[in-house]
């Protein structure tokens, strides 16, 4: 309810209202032969459109020198936790916890680094756990190749070697990074320890694009250069009150829009390629899936956790798990989940070589 009256709504549809009346009077007037009041009213709608112009041009500069501040602050006061890595003409940024073997963690489509931060702790009590930024996303510049899962998962393995993180990888995707994490386990099978499917995304059901999520991308994109976004608390509002500072900081960035609307219209071809993946053959796999019995979930929960099922088919050595009181965030909702599931790999395929003594 608050929502309906704000202020900007009011003055959105006050711009928009009296124009709109003052031209419908002059069509009225001229209609029924009274020129003086047509006169009028057709010099009171130029003179309205005229302050409302002088006006958007005043907020508009008001908002991108607002923009440009909290911007520059932002950049002196998040500074990226990790080390950015050149892969090739552009950097990633990849940050590592923790000592033994390596867990990468890949958050999903229009998520961010701050997705594991319940995760990333825990497993760095008995691991090494690096979290990394795709191309485009968080610290890392924008990657000038496609946005689909063969290249993301290149571009991860450059990455690894890169910053020194040696094989091999135990990888974790939540949602749709979990199609890169099993791409990267199709691709480098055997630099692959293990994978965790986190309630990953269904290729089946990864449709194109609609006009109206394309319009909204698009509108965010060009809305952020003038601090509406930040004002409005549409980028960050909804991480915990700790991080809320850094997730809008990392969020209300202009090209990280452009880059959600690179990587969405990547979709159909992304779902065919993780489809053509039969199998990853004896590396080791763990599907969790969210409660389908949570009161958040919908009535199409049984089809849901039933593909989830079909994907321990993808490896003999496999398990599948659900996370209860879980929806699709289970990173956040039960992160327990997420560790367990890595402590099963790493005794089963993680093992230091036989010429090195043990830690």
């Amino acid at each position: 309810m608050e929502a309906t009256f704000h202020p900007v709504r009011w003055a959105l549809i006050g711009a928009l209202a009296i124009p709109i009346f003052l031209a419908l009077a002059f069509l009225v007037a001229k209609a029924a032969g009274q020129d003086a009041l047509a006169h009028y009213a057709i010099r009171s709608v130029r003179c309205i459109l005229g302050m409302e112009l002088v006006g958007l041009l005043l907020l508009a500069t008001v908002g991108i020198l607002y923009e440009q501040r909290a911007q520059k602050h932002d950049h002196e006061l998040y500074r990226a936790p990790g080390k950015l890595v050149d892969i090739g003409g552009y950097r990633l940024h990849l940050d590592c916890w923790g000592r033994g073997p390596t867990v990468v963690l890949e958050y999903g489509h229009q998520g961010a680094y701050l997705d594991w931060h319940r995760v990333q702790p825990q497993i760095a009590e008995f691991a090494r756990v690096c979290v990394y930024d795709r191309g485009g996303y968080g610290w890392s510049d924008r990657s000038p190749k496609p946005r689909i899962p063969s290249v993301m998962a290149k571009e991860l393995n450059d990455l690894l070697h890169a910053a020194g993180e040696g094989p091999p990888y135990i990888l974790v995707g939540h949602s749709f990074g979990g199609l890169n994490a099993l791409m990267f386990a199709q691709e480098f099978p055997d630099e692959v320890a293990g994978v965790v499917l986190v309630d990953a995304s269904l290729p089946q059901i990864m449709s194109r694009m609609r006009w109206q999520e394309r319009i909204r991308l698009r509108l965010m994109q060009a809305a952020i250069p003038f601090g509406l976004p930040r004002w409005r608390g549409w980028c960050g509002g909804t991480a915990p009150e700790q991080l809320r500072g850094l997730k809008q900081a990392i969020s209300c960035n202009s090209s990280l829009y452009e880059n959600y609307h690179r990587e969405r219209s990547s979709f159909p071809e992304s779902a065919a390629e993780i489809q053509s993946i039969t199998s990853i053959g004896s590396v080791p796999l763990i599907v969790i899936a969210r409660d389908p019995s949570s009161e958040n979930n919908s009535a199409h929960e049984p089809e849901w956790n039933r593909l989830q099922q079909e994907r321990v088919k993808l490896s003999w050595n496999s398990e599948f798990v659900i996370a209860e009181g879980s929806g699709h965030d289970v990173p956040l909702d039960k992160p327990d989940v997420i560790t367990a599931a890595v402590k099963k790999l790493i005794p089963t395929r993680v093992s230091p070589p036989v010429s090195q003594p043990l830690p």
